[in-house]
C-alpha cells in the first residue's frame, strides 16, 4: 500500500469532476472532501482543534487513546478506532484532582504508557520562562480514559540539574523502565523503578542529544533505536519553524547519529518532516503505530496555514522506511491520504456458536472501549464478513450488572443451546458462572447472581453433553493451571465433585517452553468423533510467543487422556506469536474450524487478534490445513466506535 499524496487543487478538482459534487466544490479553496469520507481515504488534520504535543497508546480494548497539552484544561483524552476518526472522551484530571505541585504551571507534553497493569501518564508542569522550576510528574489509572491519580513530581529541573525538564518519553526495554526528556538544553535519559513512579535509586542522567531539540520520541525497529525530536520554534503561529528530526543508534543510550554519521550530541540531525503550504511548524510527533497490513503511521501537531489562530492541530501521515531510515512522502504533511487499514477483530479466548446459517463470535475483551464490562457478540453469515458488536444490550450479550455474577475478569466464554434455551458459561473473578437467554445475542442473565460453587479458583469453562449428562471441562488453579472435568448437576448450576478428575496439565517440551515453575494448561474444547473424545488445550503463559494448541484423546469423557504429542497450532507453523485458547466447531460446509487468538504483533501481546484455521480429520487424527490461517475482520462500515 502506498500513501496517496494529493496537493494541487487541479488534481482534487479533476477527481471531484467525476462526481456530482463538482458544482458545489469547484469554487475557491476546497475545505471538505465528502467523496473520501465513505471511501478508503482521509483528510488532514484528523483533530481540527488545538491539541498540541500528542501522545497516544493502543489500549488493551483495541482503541487508540490520545493525550495532549492542555489547551483543553486538565489534559484532554481522545479515542479512535483507526487513528483518523477521533472523539473527545474526557480529561485525565479534573479541577479537584489536578496535580498541585508547581501550582502556577500548566500541564504540557504528556506521555502515555502501560506498566504492570496500569496506564502511566508522564507530564510536564511548567510556565513560560520557568526553566528551573518546571519538571516531570506522573499519574496512573486503571483505564486509559481515567480517572488518573497523580503521584506528584518525579523531579524538577533544579533538583536533577537539567535545565527545562519537560517533554518526557518513557521506554520499556528488557524489563527496565527508562525516562528521556529535555528541551533545548540537551536530551537526557535515566532509569526508573519497576513501577515507573520514581527515579531508580543511584541512577544518574545521561545526555543523549544536544541543545537543538525537544519533543523526544524513541522508536525501536530492527537493529536500531530511532531518536525523533523537533527543532525550531514550536508555538509562534505562522512564524513557527518547528520540524521533525531523527537520528539512530544500535544502543538505547546512543551514540545517535544522523544519515551522514554525525552525532546528535554535536547538534547534527536528519530532517523527516518540515512545513508545507498547508501546514506550519509540524512537530512534536507522537508514537508510531503499525496497521493491520504492516504500514506505519505517525501523529504530530502543526498549524493550519489557512487559520493559524486555531492553534496546533493533529495531523497523521504514513512513515515508510527507506534504507533503514524513516521517510514521509515529500518530507511534508499530506492533505489527503489512504486510510490506515484497521479492522481485525480483537477478542481473546474466542468461541463460535453456529445456528441457522449464522455464526456468533464471543470472547475476552471488547472492541468499543468497554473491556472489563462484560461480553460483546459479533455475527457473520460466512465467517468472512463480520458485523457488530450486535448484542441486545448496547452491543453486549452479557453485561456486568446486578443481574449477573462478577465485577472483573470477564474471560473465556462458551455459548450452547440446551432444552430450548441459550446458555452462556463464563469466567468472572476467577470463578465460573452460568447465565441464560432466549437468543444468542442475549441479554444473558441469571435468576440469582452466583458462581458455580468451588473451594478453588476455576476458569475457562467448556460444557460437553453425553446423552443426558453434561460435563464441565475447566481449569483449576492448583499446582499450575490444570484442566479438570466434572459431571454437572441437571440444572447446570453446580458440579458433582465426586466425579471431578484431572485431565491434562503442562509437562516438559513445547507445553512449558519457558520452563516455568507454574505450568499453564488451559482453554479446553472437547468434541466426540465416533467413540473417541478429543480434548483441545493450550499451554504456556498466553504472553509467551510459544503459546500453542495441542490435543489429547480418550474413550471416556472422564479420561484417562492420551496426548497427541506435537502441537497442532504453534507459531512455527502459523507465523504469529501466542497462538492459542480457542474453540473447535463445524462450519456450514461441515468442515472443522478452530478459532483462536494470536498476539497483536511480534513485539506486542495485547490487544490479541482473533484468527481461524481449518482442520482436516482423517478418521483418527486432526491435521492443520495448509494455507487456511487467516484473521477475522470487521467490515469497513464498522470502522467507527
Amino acid at each position: 500500500m502506498k500513501t496517496t499524496y494529493i496537493k494541487p487543487a487541479s488534481v482534487l478538482l479533476a477527481a471531484l469532476a467525476m462526481t456530482s459534487q463538482l458544482a458545489v466544490y469547484a469554487t475557491g479553496i476546497i475545505d471538505t472532501f465528502p467523496m473520501y469520507a465513505d471511501g478508503g481515504y482521509y483528510q488532514n488534520p484528523v483533530i481540527a482543534v488545538s491539541t498540541p504535543d500528542p501522545t497516544a497508546i493502543r489500549a488493551r480494548d483495541g482503541f487508540f487513546y490520545l493525550y495532549a497539552t492542555e489547551d483543553i484544561p486538565n489534559t484532554p483524552i481522545y479515542r479512535s478506532a483507526d487513528l483518523v476518526d477521533w472523539e473527545l472522551v474526557g480529561t485525565a484530571f479534573t479541577r479537584e484532582s489536578r496535580p498541585q505541585w508547581n501550582p502556577k504551571g500548566k500541564l504540557w507534553a504528556p506521555d502515555i504508557n502501560y506498566v504492570n497493569g496500569k496506564y502511566v501518564l508522564y507530564y510536564a508542569k511548567s510556565t513560560w520562562g520557568g526553566e528551573w522550576d518546571c519538571g516531570i510528574g506522573v499519574a496512573t489509572a486503571n483505564q486509559p480514559q481515567g480517572p488518573f491519580t497523580d503521584h506528584g513530581a518525579l523531579f524538577v529541573s533544579k533538583e536533577i540539574k537539567v535545565r527545562n525538564s519537560i517533554d518526557a518519553e518513557m521506554v520499556q526495554y528488557e524489563g527496565h523502565n527508562y525516562l528521556f526528556w529535555g528541551s533545548f538544553h540537551g536530551i537526557y535519559g535515566v532509569e526508573l523503578t519497576a513501577d515507573g513512579l520514581r527515579v531508580k535509586e543511584g541512577a544518574t542522567p545521561q545526555k543523549v542529544a544536544g541543545d537543538f531539540m525537544e519533543g523526544t520520541y524513541i522508536h525501536h525497529r530492527g537493529d536500531y533505536w530511532y531518536l525523533f525530536g523537533s527543532a525550531g520554534t514550536c508555538c509562534d503561529g505562522e512564524r513557527s519553524t518547528y520540524h521533525v528530526i531523527v537520528g539512530r543508534s544500535s544502543s538505547l543510550f546512543g551514540p545517535y547519529l544522523d544519515k551522514e554519521g554525525r552525532s546528535l550530541l554535536d547538534n547534527h540531525y536528519t530532517t523527516v518532516l518540515h512545513r508545507s503550504d498547508e501546514v506550519i511548524g509540524p512537530g512534536h510527533n507522537g508514537e508510531i503505530f503499525t496497521d493491520d497490513e504492516g504500514a506505519d503511521w505517525m501523529l504530530y501537531h502543526g498549524f493550519s496555514a489557512k487559520d493559524p489562530h486555531k492553534g496546533r492541530l493533529v495531523w497523521l501521515d504514513r512513515v515508510e522506511w527507506i534504507d533503514g531510515w524513516p521517510h514521509i512522502a515529500n518530507n511534508r504533511p499530506s492533505t489527503v491520504s489512504e486510510r490506515p487499514k484497521f479492522g481485525n477483530i480483537l477478542l481473546a479466548d474466542p468461541t463460535v456458536f453456529f445456528e441457522d446459517g449464522t455464526y456468533y463470535l464471543y470472547g475476552t475483551g471488547g472492541m468499543r472501549g468497554h473491556a472489563g464490562d462484560g461480553f460483546e457478540v459479533y455475527r457473520s453469515a460466512d465467517m468472512t464478513h463480520w458485523e457488530g458488536p450486535c448484542g441486545r444490550d448496547d452491543g453486549f450479550c452479557l453485561k456486568k450488572s446486578t443481574q449477573n455474577w462478577g465485577t472483573a475478569g470477564f474471560w473465556a466464554p462458551q455459548v450452547f443451546k440446551h432444552d430450548g434455551r441459550y446458555y452462556f458459561i463464563y469466567t468472572a473473578n476467577e470463578q465460573i458462572a452460568v447465565a441464560t437467554s432466549d437468543s444468542p445475542l442475549g441479554p444473558f442473565v441469571q435468576e440469582t447472581p452466583a458462581h458455580i460453587p468451588c473451594d478453588l479458583r476455576q476458569i475457562d469453562p467448556f460444557v460437553c453433553f453425553e446423552g443426558k449428562k453434561a460435563y464441565l471441562y475447566h481449569v483449576r488453579l492448583q499446582d499450575g493451571n490444570r484442566i479438570f472435568v466434572s459431571e454437572m448437576s441437571k440444572d447446570l448450576h453446580s458440579l458433582r465433585e465426586n466425579t471431578t478428575r484431572p485431565c491434562v496439565w503442562a509437562e516438559e517440551g513445547w507445553e512449558n517452553a519457558a520452563k516455568a515453575p507454574w505450568g499453564v494448561c488451559e482453554g479446553p474444547t472437547v468434541v466426540k468423533m465416533d467413540k473417541t473424545y478429543y480434548l483441545f488445550y493450550s499451554c504456556n503463559d498466553y504472553r509467551h510467543p510459544g503459546y500453542a494448541v495441542g490435543y489429547a484423546t480418550s474413550k471416556s469423557p472422564l479420561g484417562p487422556w492420551q496426548k497427541h504429542g506435537e502441537p497442532i497450532i504453534i507459531r512455527d507453523v502459523i507465523g504469529a506469536n501466542g497462538t492459542g485458547h480457542g474453540d473447535l466447531f463445524q462450519n456450514a460446509q461441515g468442515e472443522w474450524q478452530y478459532v483462536f487468538h494470536t498476539h497483536f504483533s511480534p513485539s506486542q501481546v495485547s490487544p490479541r487478534k482473533t484468527a481461524v484455521v481449518t482442520l482436516d480429520f482423517d478418521g483418527h487424527d486432526f491435521h492443520l490445513r495448509e494455507g487456511s490461517f487467516r484473521y477475522l475482520k470487521l467490515g469497513e462500515v464498522n470502522r467507527q466506535p
